[in-house]
């Protein structure tokens, strides 16, 4: 039996409600966040597909906007999003990408919202930095924000990510990083080289944040 389309997302939204009320979380680092935030600084979270789970529910006081894919799975994660005040724009690598990336950077310039990008998303290769946060970041020289989530007890989905649920009352570390260079224009622009060394940047940080965090990685 195929349920409509607006059953399930309601079914897979209150279900995703349930298990975040009763997660245990902590923030490491988050003090960096609002104090940018309280000074009127926009910033790029920057995290890996599979951990974007926990993160949605720390959205708090902050206008978050995120990229979904245009499938029928991301309808589903729109409307989590949305039930969480979290703002969507649809797009993916090969659907729309470029148009929700300008489309993002024009709320992000004039609506002051920060943006969420899973940037080994929405298809991978897996925990592989994409070129979208560094474009976002040309675009409105918002800052870039990596994050690394860790959630003690949680199921992994049988997706090309492996996709990280929380089992209920997991404890969950998310772990900001700093956010890059103030006072200039961190990505000068798209060539090939400069996202390239961004990426690697990148990729680099989001290693090292996991080191004490997560189980079996190592410096």
């Amino acid at each position: 039996m195929h349920l409509p389309p607006a059953v399930t997302s309601a079914i897979f939204t209150h279900l995703y409600t349930a298990i975040c009320a009763t997660l245990r979380i902590r923030e490491e680092n988050r003090a960096e966040v609002d104090a940018m935030h309280a000074r009127g600084e926009r910033l790029i979270f920057c995290l890996w597909h599979d951990e974007l789970f926990s993160l949605i529910p720390v959205a708090r006081h902050l206008r978050v906007v995120s990229i979904v894919s245009p499938s029928k799975d991301g309808d589903t994660l729109a409307r989590i999003l949305e039930s969480k005040h979290v703002g969507a724009v649809r797009g993916s690598s090969t659907r729309g990408g470029v148009r929700a990336l300008l489309s993002l950077a024009r709320m992000m310039t004039h609506e002051q919202v920060h943006a969420c990008i899973t940037v080994d998303g929405p298809a991978g290769p897996r925990h592989q930095s994409k070129e979208g946060p560094f474009f976002l970041a040309n675009r409105t020289n918002a800052r870039i924000m990596p994050v690394r989530i860790y959630a003690k007890h949680a199921l992994r989905c049988p997706t090309w990510d492996r996709f990280q649920v929380p089992l209920p009352f997991s404890r969950v570390v998310i772990r900001f990083g700093h956010a890059w260079d103030e006072g200039k224009k961190e990505v000068p622009d798209i060539k090939e080289g400069t996202l390239a060394r961004a990426q690697a940047r990148l990729e680099k940080e989001l290693h090292e944040l996991a080191v004490g965090l997560i189980p079996g990685v190592t410096a």
